[in-house]
């Protein structure tokens, strides 16, 4: 009897383990992109944004793992056949669906990485200039302030 249980569980599992792998491969070239990308542009690779895909790995997988287990345990009490689902009990539903949304998300990802490096780069140097006319700007009111106090200092030289 409980060798019904698990009927079809090892195929299933092993469709798991590839959506996990094809996940983590789409993740592994988004990652190559955005650095690619960078090192293009010139722009520091920095541990900051390595920590990121580190969290992104961990709520990917993750996720493909919580899936896997409401699959799991949907297969273990025969819900889809209940649903009268039986064309695709065995196979891991969520879990493929997750799947199909994260090669989603990375392919978006990954097609406007540019896009997002470009306005990145632009910011900054919309950045830069205020940043130099807010200097210009302290520069020459030092200039001044040090111009009129020497003026001042001269009259009270001429007073004694």
């Amino acid at each position: 009897m409980m060798g019904n249980i698990f009927d079809g569980a090892e195929n299933m599992l092993i469709i798991v383990v590839l959506a996990c792998m094809i996940v983590f491969v789409a993740m592994c070239v988004d990652l190559a992109s955005g650095l690619h990308k960078a090192k293009q542009r010139k722009e520091i690779r920095s541990s900051y944004g390595l920590k990121r895909s580190l969290g992104k790995f961990i709520m990917y997988e993750g996720g493909m793992l919580i899936a896997c287990g409401v699959d799991v345990l949907m297969h273990f009490c025969k819900l889809l056949k209940v649903l009268h689902l039986d064309v695709i009990y065995g196979v891991p539903i969520i879990t493929c669906l997750l799947g199909i949304f994260l090669l989603i998300v990375e392919f978006l990802s990954v097609r406007e990485k540019a896009d997002a490096k470009t306005k990145t780069e632009i910011s900054r140097v919309e950045q830069l200039v205020a940043n130099m006319v807010n200097k210009d700007e302290l520069v020459g009111a030092l200039t001044q302030a040090i111009a009129n106090a020497n003026k001042g200092g001269s009259d009270d030289e001429n007073t004694d």
